[in-house]
C-alpha cells in the first residue's frame, strides 16, 4: 500500500498537507488539510470510511461534516485540492469567525 505525503505551499503562510494512499493503483484513503501557522483550518479526508469535509471553527472545533456525495475517492481528492487552493482565504475567515 503505497503511502505518499507532501506539502504544497500557498501564498501568505498557508499550506496544504496532503496524504494519499493507494492499493493496486486505486486511491483508497486520503487527507488534504489546509494549514495556517501550524493550525489545521479546513480538511477533507476519508477517516470514517467515506470522503467528506470537516468544517472547522476556531472556537467550536468541528462544526459539521459535509459528505462528498456522488464522488469517487479520486474525484473527492482532486476536488479537495482545488477547493482548498482556491478558497484558502475564505476558509481562514470562516475558521476565525467560528
Amino acid at each position: 500500500m503505497p503511502l505518499k505525503r507532501w506539502i504544497q505551499y500557498l501564498p501568505d503562510g498557508f499550506d496544504l498537507r496532503i496524504l494519499r494512499q493507494t492499493e493496486h493503483g486505486k486511491l483508497i484513503a486520503f487527507s488534504v488539510a489546509l494549514v495556517y501557522e501550524g493550525e489545521c483550518i479546513a480538511r477533507y479526508d476519508t477517516a470514517h470510511g467515506f470522503a467528506h469535509r470537516d468544517v472547522l471553527g476556531r472556537k467550536t472545533a468541528l462544526i459539521e461534516k459535509r459528505t462528498c456525495e456522488n464522488l469517487s475517492n479520486e474525484e473527492a481528492f482532486q476536488h479537495a485540492i482545488i477547493d482548498l487552493k482556491t478558497n484558502f482565504h475564505a476558509n481562514h475567515a470562516f475558521y476565525v469567525a467560528h
